[in-house]
C-alpha cells in the first residue's frame, strides 16, 4: 500500500493521515505529496493493483485543476459544447 496527501502540512495536522501520523504508525518518509508525483520527482501508483491511498485536504488550485480536467473530459466523451456567457 502507498500513501499520498496533497500538502504534507496539512495532511500531517487535520487531514485522515494525522490520526495515523500522531499513532506513530506512519511518518513523514512513508507519505508522498502529490505535487512531487506530478513534477516527476516521486513515482505515483507502480502497477494496477497497487493499493493506494491520498489524502485530500483540500487546496484549492487542485480542485479547480481537477474540475477542469473533467470538463474536458466529459467533453471529449460527449462531444458536448461549453457555452461562454
Amino acid at each position: 500500500m502507498r500513501l499520498f496527501c496533497d500538502d504534507w502540512e496539512q495532511a500531517s495536522h487535520g487531514g485522515e493521515l494525522a490520526a495515523a501520523l500522531n499513532a506513530g504508525r506512519i511518518g513523514r518518509s512513508d507519505v508522498t505529496a502529490l505535487p512531487d508525483v506530478l513534477a516527476g520527482l516521486a513515482e505515483g501508483r507502480r502497477s494496477a493493483d497497487e493499493i493506494t491511498v491520498f489524502d485530500s485536504t483540500g487546496l484549492a488550485i487542485q480542485d479547480l485543476a481537477l474540475a477542469l480536467a473533467a470538463l474536458e473530459q466529459a467533453e471529449r466523451i460527449t462531444g458536448l459544447q461549453r457555452v461562454s456567457l
